[in-house]
């Protein structure tokens, strides 16, 4: 089937003295069919880019779990509230897994994006500086509210990475 790129943009800045800055787009290749077909979708897409920058990959389970609660919770934030005993079970019946699943796999995504060794991209989308890491409520919470923020409150340069 046809593939369309999708764009997502990285910034490299170098670790030694020099101040130069350089800029690559790096573009996906997605399957027509895998295309989102609506704004929830979309959002989905834009979930996906964030967690890729904060290290993020598909390798690990967690990451469609994440991807789904936070996109749930961007699009009804009440269902932050009840972590537990209502965002963990939808995540499992539509994963066709235990809710004890999905805490394990998302702790172990904010593991691993604590355990990069720049934090200053995950601080920037937290809007403060985090001191521990943190819990998957507050994790999801960070995620949601960053991308239900206006677009132009959502600059990331490469001083946040």
């Amino acid at each position: 089937s046809p593939a369309h790129l999708a764009p997502a943009s990285l910034d490299f800045s170098p670790c030694n003295t020099f101040e130069r800055k350089m800029s690559m787009k790096i573009y996906y290749l997605v399957p027509e069919d895998e295309l989102p077909q609506d704004q929830f979708d979309r959002k989905a897409l834009d979930i996906e880019a964030l967690l890729r920058r904060l290290g993020v990959t598909r390798k690990l389970t967690g990451f469609q779990y994440v991807c789904y609660m936070v996109n749930q919770v961007v699009e009804d934030p009440s269902r932050l509230s009840l972590i537990t005993k209502r965002l963990y079970p939808e995540t499992a019946r539509h994963f066709h897994t235990t809710r004890d699943s999905i805490e394990l796999a998302t702790r172990n995504v904010i593991r691993a994006v604590w355990g990069q060794a720049d934090h200053r991209l995950l601080d920037h989308i937290a809007g403060i500086h985090l001191e521990k890491r943190p819990s998957n409520c507050e994790f999801i919470d960070i995620l949601s509210s960053f991308l239900s923020r206006p677009q132009e409150d959502k600059e990331i340069s490469s001083e946040g990475k």
